[in-house]
């Protein structure tokens, strides 16, 4: 009976490896083809370009490009790619059609800000177009955090700890995001230009920091308290009577806090880097205490995604989600904050969904914000 188990186990396991393995070489076998059709493409490309024939080596290397964007991203794919690429934008420059030389090669640089010509091997006239694409494009990032040693995030991709220094960045708007432990998450959108003075200078905040936690005032206090004169007690007894005076009238005149609930329904697709979603606030008459968000996503990848919360003044930004520094790993968010409580509630508000992967499949369902604000 124990034979007969054994032999049984053996059986089933030399099947599924039987059928893993023939798996695994057919994949090998397709891939192998693959490879080969792509390499005979390019040697044929090569001939044409040699023999003068530009626009038909134009075609083949648009063709093998095309092929090359469908295979999963392999490190041997993407330096074909970027090969292939350079070699396009040599025969378009090659027949003087300049500009869409440079836009292959932002193209190129856009994917890969690291690449750089052999000078031995391209005309020096292309490198020095590819020079000034690159010089157009890219700017350097400095990071500086007080205190340093938070990890930073770029549009949800880990760059390293403060102080931290990024070369060859592509230009653009990007969501940063700063996360020390003890340290409340620091989140900003921020644009690099095309130059290397793309410096940030962040000051971290403690979680849950009030100024008496900082033990200088409370000292101050009591040294203050040794020296008051009777006077001087009479006078601040006086101003606190006011002061309480004051919040009761406050109070008796109708002082209180309401809320008002706006909604966004339309679904907004999201698409590659940052995707926006708008929301018209209006009528409130007082001062935001707080907000409460509820937000809707649904994406084949939500761990790519990060999702912001950005005010009307388009500079003040609360993250509600990003893997790196949240657990939940669902569609629905919700929570509330107190970060917007200096800002004029009236206006577009936007709900920003930055993206570093799968560009199709996701869209921002709905959201909805609920604005508790004093009235008078």
């Amino acid at each position: 009976m124990r034979i007969n188990k054994v032999s049984t186990s053996v059986t089933i396991f030399l099947f599924i490896f039987f059928i893993f393995s023939s798996s695994l070489t057919s994949l090998y076998s397709k891939t192998k083809d693959e490879d080969k059709e792509i390499s005979n493409l390019y040697k044929k490309a090569e001939e044409m370009y040699e023999n003068g024939n530009f626009n038909q080596a134009i075609e083949i290397y648009e063709q093998i490009i095309d092929n090359l964007n469908k295979k999963k991203e392999l490190a041997k794919t993407k330096q074909k790619l970027f090969k292939t690429m350079v070699s396009l934008a040599l025969t378009l420059f090659t027949i003087q059609q300049t500009e869409k030389a440079k836009s292959q090669l932002e193209k190129l640089i856009s994917l890969n800000p690291n690449e750089e010509l052999d000078k031995e091997i391209y005309p020096p006239d292309f490198i020095k177009i590819f020079d000034k694409v690159r010089r157009d494009n890219l700017g350097s990032i400095f990071v500086k955090s007080t205190p340093p040693g938070a990890e930073i995030l770029i549009d949800n991709k880990s760059y390293g700890k403060t102080p931290l220094k990024i070369k060859n960045f592509n230009k653009g708007e990007y969501i940063m995001t700063a996360s020390l432990k003890g340290y409340t998450l620091y989140t900003k959108k921020i644009k690099i230009t095309e130059n290397n003075n793309n410096t940030f200078l962040l000051n971290l905040l403690k979680k849950g920091r009030t100024v008496k936690n900082e033990g200088v005032i409370e000292k101050q206090e009591i040294k203050k308290k040794k020296k008051r004169s009777p006077v001087l007690l009479i006078a601040g007894g006086a101003i606190v009577a006011g002061a309480l005076i004051l919040l009761l009238l406050k109070k008796k005149n109708g002082s209180n806090i309401q809320s008002k609930t706006f909604a966004q329904k339309d679904s907004t697709v999201i698409g590659r880097i940052i995707s926006y979603s708008s929301l018209e606030v209006s009528g409130i008459t007082g001062k935001i205490q707080r907000i409460e968000y509820n937000v809707v996503v649904e994406h084949p990848k939500i761990e790519d995604l990060a999702i912001n919360l950005v005010a009307q003044d388009n500079r003040t930004i609360f993250n509600i989600w990003n893997k790196g520094n949240h657990q939940d790993n669902g569609k629905t968010f919700n929570g509330s904050t107190q970060i917007f409580n200096s800002i004029a509630p009236n206006g577009l508000w936007k709900i920003a969904v930055t993206n570093s992967g799968d560009r199709k499949n996701g869209k921002i369902v709905k959201w909805q914000l609920k604005i508790f604000y004093t009235t008078e």
